[in-house]
Protein backbone atom coordinates (compact mmCIF):
# COMPACT_ATOMS: atom_id res chain seq x y z
CA UNK A 1 0.00 0.00 0.00
CA UNK A 2 1.44 3.29 -1.19
CA UNK A 3 0.84 6.74 1.04
CA UNK A 4 0.24 7.34 3.89
CA UNK A 5 -3.47 7.56 5.63
CA UNK A 6 -4.80 11.03 7.38
CA UNK A 7 -5.53 9.28 10.35
CA UNK A 8 -2.07 8.13 11.26
CA UNK A 9 -1.23 12.20 12.47
CA UNK A 10 -4.50 11.43 14.65
CA UNK A 11 -2.91 8.80 15.92
CA UNK A 12 0.70 10.43 16.44
CA UNK A 13 -1.16 13.18 17.99
CA UNK A 14 -2.78 11.58 20.60
CA UNK A 15 0.78 9.62 21.42
CA UNK A 16 2.89 12.38 21.48
CA UNK A 17 0.71 14.52 23.60
CA UNK A 18 0.88 11.85 26.24
CA UNK A 19 -2.82 10.59 25.80
CA UNK A 20 -1.65 7.00 24.75
CA UNK A 21 1.95 5.38 24.85
CA UNK A 22 1.66 3.57 21.76
CA UNK A 23 -0.31 1.23 19.17
CA UNK A 24 0.48 -1.24 16.08
CA UNK A 25 -2.21 -1.30 13.96
CA UNK A 26 -2.49 -3.84 10.98
CA UNK A 27 -4.82 -4.79 7.84
CA UNK A 28 -4.15 -7.49 5.13
CA UNK A 29 -6.53 -8.84 2.72
CA UNK A 30 -6.83 -12.36 1.89
CA UNK A 31 -4.04 -11.70 -1.36
CA UNK A 32 -2.38 -8.93 -0.12
CA UNK A 33 -2.57 -6.90 -3.52
CA UNK A 34 -4.65 -4.40 -2.19
CA UNK A 35 -4.14 -4.19 1.64
CA UNK A 36 -0.93 -4.97 3.37
CA UNK A 37 -0.71 -2.33 6.33
CA UNK A 38 1.25 -2.52 9.31
CA UNK A 39 1.87 0.69 11.11
CA UNK A 40 3.74 1.17 14.90
CA UNK A 41 3.83 4.70 16.89
CA UNK A 42 4.83 5.25 20.21
CA UNK A 43 6.45 3.69 23.19
CA UNK A 44 5.69 0.30 24.82
CA UNK A 45 5.53 1.90 27.85
CA UNK A 46 4.87 4.43 29.97
CA UNK A 47 7.54 4.38 32.61
CA UNK A 48 9.62 7.54 32.76
CA UNK A 49 12.81 5.57 33.37
CA UNK A 50 12.21 3.51 30.43
CA UNK A 51 11.15 5.83 27.51
CA UNK A 52 14.60 7.01 26.30
CA UNK A 53 15.74 3.28 25.87
CA UNK A 54 16.95 2.39 22.53
CA UNK A 55 14.34 -0.48 22.44
CA UNK A 56 11.42 1.37 23.77
CA UNK A 57 9.43 1.68 20.61
CA UNK A 58 6.63 -0.28 20.29
CA UNK A 59 6.54 -1.79 16.98
CA UNK A 60 4.86 -5.15 14.97
CA UNK A 61 7.46 -7.21 16.86
CA UNK A 62 6.94 -6.28 20.43
CA UNK A 63 5.13 -9.05 22.66
CA UNK A 64 2.00 -7.94 23.84
CA UNK A 65 -0.86 -9.71 26.49
CA UNK A 66 -3.53 -10.56 23.92
CA UNK A 67 -5.73 -11.20 26.95
CA UNK A 68 -9.22 -12.08 25.78
CA UNK A 69 -7.44 -11.99 22.54
CA UNK A 70 -6.44 -15.40 23.43
CA UNK A 71 -9.91 -16.83 22.59
CA UNK A 72 -9.74 -17.15 18.96
CA UNK A 73 -6.20 -19.47 19.14
CA UNK A 74 -7.91 -22.04 21.21
CA UNK A 75 -10.45 -22.29 19.27
CA UNK A 76 -8.75 -23.09 16.35
CA UNK A 77 -6.96 -25.85 18.53
CA UNK A 78 -9.92 -27.07 20.30
CA UNK A 79 -11.44 -27.33 16.18
CA UNK A 80 -7.96 -29.29 15.25
CA UNK A 81 -9.19 -31.47 17.70
CA UNK A 82 -12.50 -32.23 16.09
CA UNK A 83 -11.47 -32.30 12.89
CA UNK A 84 -8.71 -35.33 14.33
CA UNK A 85 -11.06 -37.22 16.14
CA UNK A 86 -9.91 -36.29 19.80
CA UNK A 87 -13.28 -34.81 20.47
CA UNK A 88 -16.51 -34.41 19.21
CA UNK A 89 -18.28 -30.85 19.08
CA UNK A 90 -21.32 -31.89 20.66
CA UNK A 91 -20.28 -34.57 22.75
CA UNK A 92 -20.33 -34.52 26.88
CA UNK A 93 -16.95 -32.63 27.95
CA UNK A 94 -16.85 -34.44 31.34
CA UNK A 95 -14.79 -37.69 29.79
CA UNK A 96 -11.91 -35.62 29.62
CA UNK A 97 -12.82 -32.50 32.04
CA UNK A 98 -14.44 -34.61 35.40
CA UNK A 99 -14.75 -31.40 37.08
CA UNK A 100 -17.10 -30.03 34.94
CA UNK A 101 -19.38 -33.17 35.74
CA UNK A 102 -20.13 -32.27 39.47
CA UNK A 103 -20.63 -28.51 38.91
CA UNK A 104 -24.48 -27.54 39.62
CA UNK A 105 -27.01 -24.23 38.76
CA UNK A 106 -26.68 -21.86 41.36
CA UNK A 107 -30.58 -20.63 41.69
CA UNK A 108 -30.01 -18.33 45.17
CA UNK A 109 -29.20 -18.14 48.57
CA UNK A 110 -31.15 -19.88 51.56
CA UNK A 111 -32.19 -17.41 54.85
CA UNK A 112 -28.72 -18.64 56.50
CA UNK A 113 -26.92 -16.95 52.78
CA UNK A 114 -26.04 -20.59 52.15
CA UNK A 115 -26.16 -21.44 48.21
CA UNK A 116 -29.05 -23.14 46.34
CA UNK A 117 -27.84 -25.46 43.84
CA UNK A 118 -29.84 -28.08 41.20
CA UNK A 119 -28.22 -29.94 38.93
CA UNK A 120 -27.94 -28.88 35.18
CA UNK A 121 -30.69 -30.23 33.13
CA UNK A 122 -28.37 -31.31 30.45
CA UNK A 123 -24.26 -31.87 30.14
CA UNK A 124 -21.22 -29.33 28.86
CA UNK A 125 -20.57 -29.59 25.26
CA UNK A 126 -17.38 -28.16 23.14
CA UNK A 127 -19.75 -26.19 21.43
CA UNK A 128 -21.28 -24.60 24.86
CA UNK A 129 -18.19 -23.84 25.64
CA UNK A 130 -17.00 -22.09 22.23
CA UNK A 131 -19.95 -20.19 22.50
CA UNK A 132 -20.02 -18.98 25.61
CA UNK A 133 -23.44 -21.01 26.10
CA UNK A 134 -21.96 -23.47 29.07
CA UNK A 135 -23.55 -21.81 32.07
CA UNK A 136 -20.02 -20.73 32.84
CA UNK A 137 -19.79 -16.82 33.44
CA UNK A 138 -17.16 -14.64 34.70
CA UNK A 139 -18.20 -12.66 38.19
CA UNK A 140 -18.82 -9.47 37.15
CA UNK A 141 -22.20 -7.03 37.87
CA UNK A 142 -24.01 -8.64 35.12
CA UNK A 143 -24.68 -12.28 37.06
CA UNK A 144 -25.45 -10.97 40.38
CA UNK A 145 -26.22 -14.62 41.79
CA UNK A 146 -22.02 -15.68 41.22
CA UNK A 147 -20.84 -12.23 42.09
CA UNK A 148 -22.59 -13.06 45.76
CA UNK A 149 -21.50 -16.49 45.67
CA UNK A 150 -17.97 -15.04 45.89
CA UNK A 151 -18.42 -11.95 47.94
CA UNK A 152 -20.09 -14.46 50.70
CA UNK A 153 -16.36 -16.18 50.08
CA UNK A 154 -17.58 -18.94 48.54
CA UNK A 155 -14.53 -18.80 45.82
CA UNK A 156 -11.28 -17.72 47.42
CA UNK A 157 -10.41 -14.21 46.97
CA UNK A 158 -7.02 -14.55 46.06
CA UNK A 159 -7.13 -16.00 41.87
CA UNK A 160 -6.09 -19.40 41.57
CA UNK A 161 -3.15 -20.08 38.93
CA UNK A 162 -4.81 -23.44 38.02
CA UNK A 163 -7.94 -23.25 35.43
CA UNK A 164 -9.91 -26.18 37.52
CA UNK A 165 -9.60 -24.38 41.09
CA UNK A 166 -10.02 -20.72 39.83
CA UNK A 167 -13.28 -21.71 38.05
CA UNK A 168 -14.62 -24.12 39.77
CA UNK A 169 -17.29 -22.51 40.60
CA UNK A 170 -21.28 -23.42 39.96
CA UNK A 171 -23.29 -22.66 36.89
CA UNK A 172 -25.12 -19.66 36.37
CA UNK A 173 -28.28 -20.97 34.13
CA UNK A 174 -28.43 -24.42 32.68
CA UNK A 175 -25.89 -25.28 29.53
CA UNK A 176 -27.69 -24.07 26.13
CA UNK A 177 -30.26 -22.06 27.90
CA UNK A 178 -28.51 -18.72 27.17
CA UNK A 179 -25.63 -16.46 26.17
CA UNK A 180 -23.28 -15.84 29.26
CA UNK A 181 -19.69 -14.08 28.85
CA UNK A 182 -17.37 -16.48 31.25
CA UNK A 183 -14.10 -18.89 31.69
CA UNK A 184 -14.93 -21.29 28.71
CA UNK A 185 -12.13 -21.23 26.60
CA UNK A 186 -9.92 -21.49 29.47
CA UNK A 187 -11.76 -24.95 29.57
CA UNK A 188 -11.57 -25.93 26.55
CA UNK A 189 -7.93 -25.53 26.93
CA UNK A 190 -7.63 -27.97 29.38
CA UNK A 191 -10.45 -30.11 27.08
CA UNK A 192 -7.56 -30.09 24.30
CA UNK A 193 -4.75 -30.76 26.62
CA UNK A 194 -6.29 -33.89 28.12
CA UNK A 195 -7.41 -35.17 25.07
CA UNK A 196 -4.28 -34.77 23.40
CA UNK A 197 -1.90 -35.70 26.38
CA UNK A 198 0.19 -32.06 25.34
CA UNK A 199 0.99 -29.44 27.36
CA UNK A 200 -1.59 -26.64 25.85
CA UNK A 201 2.39 -24.55 25.10
CA UNK A 202 3.74 -27.55 23.28
CA UNK A 203 0.26 -28.48 21.36
CA UNK A 204 0.26 -24.86 20.34
CA UNK A 205 3.64 -24.71 19.33
CA UNK A 206 3.39 -27.99 16.90
CA UNK A 207 -0.23 -27.08 15.61
CA UNK A 208 -0.40 -23.34 15.24
CA UNK A 209 3.13 -21.86 15.80
CA UNK A 210 5.11 -24.43 13.45
CA UNK A 211 2.76 -24.49 10.82
CA UNK A 212 2.60 -20.56 10.11
CA UNK A 213 6.31 -20.01 11.20
CA UNK A 214 5.59 -18.07 14.53
CA UNK A 215 8.21 -17.87 17.03
CA UNK A 216 6.53 -15.35 18.91
CA UNK A 217 3.75 -16.76 21.63
CA UNK A 218 3.37 -17.78 24.39
CA UNK A 219 1.43 -18.97 27.50
CA UNK A 220 4.86 -18.93 29.24
CA UNK A 221 6.42 -15.57 29.34
CA UNK A 222 8.68 -16.08 31.92
CA UNK A 223 10.52 -19.44 30.17
CA UNK A 224 11.00 -16.83 27.28
CA UNK A 225 13.66 -14.46 28.30
CA UNK A 226 13.90 -13.20 24.53
CA UNK A 227 10.11 -11.90 25.09
CA UNK A 228 10.51 -10.79 28.14
CA UNK A 229 13.25 -8.33 27.06
CA UNK A 230 11.13 -7.17 24.08
CA UNK A 231 7.87 -7.26 25.72
CA UNK A 232 5.43 -3.90 26.19
CA UNK A 233 4.47 -2.74 29.66
CA UNK A 234 0.90 -2.46 30.96
CA UNK A 235 -0.22 1.20 31.38
CA UNK A 236 -4.01 2.55 32.50
CA UNK A 237 -4.47 6.42 33.44
CA UNK A 238 -4.10 7.67 36.34
CA UNK A 239 -7.04 10.36 38.16
CA UNK A 240 -5.99 13.12 35.18
CA UNK A 241 -6.46 10.82 32.51
CA UNK A 242 -2.66 10.56 32.12
CA UNK A 243 -1.40 7.05 30.90
CA UNK A 244 0.76 5.52 33.68
CA UNK A 245 2.61 2.05 34.35
CA UNK A 246 0.33 -0.27 36.22
CA UNK A 247 1.85 -3.13 37.81
CA UNK A 248 0.34 -6.87 36.66
CA UNK A 249 1.34 -9.91 38.13
CA UNK A 250 0.85 -11.96 34.87
CA UNK A 251 3.79 -10.27 33.68
CA UNK A 252 6.27 -11.16 36.03
CA UNK A 253 4.99 -14.62 36.92
CA UNK A 254 3.22 -17.49 34.59
CA UNK A 255 0.56 -19.30 36.53
CA UNK A 256 0.52 -22.86 36.94
CA UNK A 257 -1.98 -23.57 33.88
CA UNK A 258 -1.96 -22.05 29.99
CA UNK A 259 -5.26 -20.72 30.45
CA UNK A 260 -6.25 -20.66 26.97
CA UNK A 261 -9.15 -17.94 26.95
CA UNK A 262 -6.53 -14.85 28.30
CA UNK A 263 -3.00 -15.93 28.70
CA UNK A 264 -1.16 -15.57 25.40
CA UNK A 265 1.52 -13.27 25.07
CA UNK A 266 2.45 -12.67 21.29
CA UNK A 267 3.43 -10.22 19.00
CA UNK A 268 1.32 -8.77 16.67
CA UNK A 269 2.94 -10.49 13.73
CA UNK A 270 2.45 -13.81 15.06
CA UNK A 271 -1.16 -12.96 16.05
CA UNK A 272 -2.03 -11.52 12.67
CA UNK A 273 -0.45 -14.64 11.12
CA UNK A 274 -3.42 -16.46 12.84
CA UNK A 275 -5.89 -14.04 11.97
CA UNK A 276 -4.54 -14.31 8.39
CA UNK A 277 -4.42 -17.75 7.93
CA UNK A 278 -8.49 -18.28 9.02
CA UNK A 279 -9.01 -15.33 6.37
CA UNK A 280 -7.44 -16.96 3.55
CA UNK A 281 -8.63 -20.39 4.49
CA UNK A 282 -5.47 -21.28 3.45
CA UNK A 283 -5.58 -24.93 4.97
CA UNK A 284 -2.14 -24.45 7.26
CA UNK A 285 -4.82 -24.43 10.62
CA UNK A 286 -8.22 -26.27 9.57
CA UNK A 287 -9.89 -27.71 6.66
CA UNK A 288 -11.78 -25.32 4.63
CA UNK A 289 -15.20 -27.13 6.36
CA UNK A 290 -13.91 -26.26 9.66
CA UNK A 291 -13.01 -22.95 8.78
CA UNK A 292 -17.12 -22.17 7.49
CA UNK A 293 -18.08 -23.50 11.17
CA UNK A 294 -16.20 -20.92 12.84
CA UNK A 295 -18.12 -18.45 10.54
CA UNK A 296 -21.45 -20.24 11.40
CA UNK A 297 -23.80 -18.42 13.89
CA UNK A 298 -24.72 -20.21 16.98
CA UNK A 299 -27.17 -18.48 18.89
CA UNK A 300 -30.99 -19.04 18.05
CA UNK A 301 -33.48 -16.13 18.61
CA UNK A 302 -33.36 -16.38 22.28
CA UNK A 303 -29.98 -16.83 23.28
CA UNK A 304 -29.14 -14.08 20.52
CA UNK A 305 -31.18 -11.69 22.73
CA UNK A 306 -29.38 -12.50 25.37
CA UNK A 307 -26.34 -11.64 23.74
CA UNK A 308 -27.58 -8.54 22.56
CA UNK A 309 -28.89 -7.41 25.52
CA UNK A 310 -25.67 -8.26 26.98
CA UNK A 311 -23.35 -6.49 24.50
CA UNK A 312 -25.77 -3.21 24.17
CA UNK A 313 -24.36 -2.68 27.78
CA UNK A 314 -20.97 -3.44 27.12
CA UNK A 315 -19.95 -3.26 23.46
CA UNK A 316 -17.59 -5.79 23.81
CA UNK A 317 -17.16 -6.09 20.09
CA UNK A 318 -15.14 -3.37 20.83
CA UNK A 319 -15.21 -0.98 17.89
CA UNK A 320 -18.75 -1.90 16.30
CA UNK A 321 -21.16 0.52 16.47
CA UNK A 322 -23.07 1.28 19.44
CA UNK A 323 -26.61 -0.26 20.65
CA UNK A 324 -28.66 -1.36 18.01
CA UNK A 325 -26.80 -3.47 15.66
CA UNK A 326 -27.51 -7.37 15.87
CA UNK A 327 -25.13 -9.86 17.04
CA UNK A 328 -24.78 -13.24 16.97
CA UNK A 329 -21.52 -15.41 17.90
CA UNK A 330 -19.88 -18.02 16.26
CA UNK A 331 -17.73 -20.63 17.80
CA UNK A 332 -14.87 -18.14 17.06
CA UNK A 333 -16.04 -15.16 17.69
CA UNK A 334 -18.91 -11.75 18.14
CA UNK A 335 -20.21 -12.17 14.79
CA UNK A 336 -22.89 -9.54 13.44
CA UNK A 337 -25.99 -10.29 11.73
CA UNK A 338 -26.07 -7.13 9.54
CA UNK A 339 -24.02 -4.79 7.31
CA UNK A 340 -22.16 -1.83 9.37
CA UNK A 341 -23.06 1.51 7.46
CA UNK A 342 -24.02 -0.21 4.35
CA UNK A 343 -21.11 -1.35 2.49
CA UNK A 344 -18.20 1.44 3.62
CA UNK A 345 -17.67 -0.72 7.14
CA UNK A 346 -17.83 -4.27 8.47
CA UNK A 347 -20.23 -6.75 6.23
CA UNK A 348 -22.86 -8.98 7.84
CA UNK A 349 -20.84 -12.33 9.14
CA UNK A 350 -17.83 -10.41 10.36
CA UNK A 351 -16.22 -12.01 13.36
CA UNK A 352 -14.27 -10.43 16.11
CA UNK A 353 -13.08 -9.98 19.27
CA UNK A 354 -10.75 -8.16 21.67
CA UNK A 355 -8.81 -8.06 24.68
CA UNK A 356 -8.92 -6.42 28.01
CA UNK A 357 -6.20 -4.05 27.10
CA UNK A 358 -7.90 -2.74 24.02
CA UNK A 359 -6.92 -4.80 22.03
CA UNK A 360 -9.04 -5.82 18.78
CA UNK A 361 -9.21 -8.14 15.96
CA UNK A 362 -11.62 -9.08 13.14
CA UNK A 363 -12.11 -11.11 10.13
CA UNK A 364 -14.14 -10.18 7.61
CA UNK A 365 -14.62 -12.67 4.64
CA UNK A 366 -17.31 -10.99 2.74
CA UNK A 367 -14.75 -8.15 2.34
CA UNK A 368 -11.98 -10.25 2.50
CA UNK A 369 -10.01 -8.44 4.89
CA UNK A 370 -8.49 -8.80 8.82
CA UNK A 371 -7.65 -6.04 11.02
CA UNK A 372 -5.79 -5.83 13.80
CA UNK A 373 -5.43 -2.92 16.60
CA UNK A 374 -3.29 -3.53 19.33
CA UNK A 375 -3.05 -1.07 22.42
CA UNK A 376 -1.95 -2.03 25.96
CA UNK A 377 -3.77 0.41 27.78
CA UNK A 378 -6.38 -0.57 30.60
CA UNK A 379 -9.72 -0.92 30.98
CA UNK A 380 -11.24 -2.32 28.24
CA UNK A 381 -13.34 0.06 26.44
CA UNK A 382 -10.87 3.31 26.25
CA UNK A 383 -12.51 5.98 24.77
CA UNK A 384 -9.26 7.60 22.71
CA UNK A 385 -8.37 3.76 21.40
CA UNK A 386 -12.12 3.12 20.59
CA UNK A 387 -12.14 6.39 18.71
CA UNK A 388 -8.78 6.07 16.92
CA UNK A 389 -9.49 2.20 16.48
CA UNK A 390 -12.91 3.28 14.45
CA UNK A 391 -11.17 6.00 12.54
CA UNK A 392 -8.08 3.35 11.30
CA UNK A 393 -10.65 0.29 10.43
CA UNK A 394 -13.14 2.49 8.43
CA UNK A 395 -10.30 3.99 6.42
CA UNK A 396 -8.89 0.82 5.52
CA UNK A 397 -12.61 -0.04 4.42
CA UNK A 398 -12.72 2.78 2.55
CA UNK A 399 -9.04 2.13 0.54
CA UNK A 400 -10.41 -1.29 0.22
CA UNK A 401 -13.46 -1.00 -1.32
CA UNK A 402 -11.41 1.77 -3.72
CA UNK A 403 -8.90 -0.61 -4.56
CA UNK A 404 -11.97 -3.49 -5.62
CA UNK A 405 -13.43 -0.30 -8.08
CA UNK A 406 -10.05 -0.11 -9.69
CA UNK A 407 -10.51 -3.86 -10.77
Amino acid sequence: MDGAFEFEKDFKSAIDSGKIPGVVLMAKDAAEDKINYCWSHGLKTAKPDRKDAPDSAMTPDTPLRLASASKIVATVMALQCVERGYLGLDDDVQRFLPELAQVQVLTGFDDSQNPLLRPPKCAITLRHLLAHTSGLAYITEDEPLITKYRDLGFIPKVASLQVAHRYGFPLSDDPGSRWIYGPNLDWAGKLVERATGLDLEEYMHQNICAPLGITDMTYKLQKRPDMVARRADMSNRDANGVPENTSASYLLEDPDDCFAGMGLFATPNAFMAVLHSLLKDDGKLLSPAMVDAIFQPQLDAAREKSLNIYMDGRNHGGLLPEAGIRRNHSLGGLMIMEDCEGDVWRRKGCISWGGFPNLFWSIDREAGLCVLIAFQLIPFGDEQCVRLGRLFEKTIYKRLKESKSRH
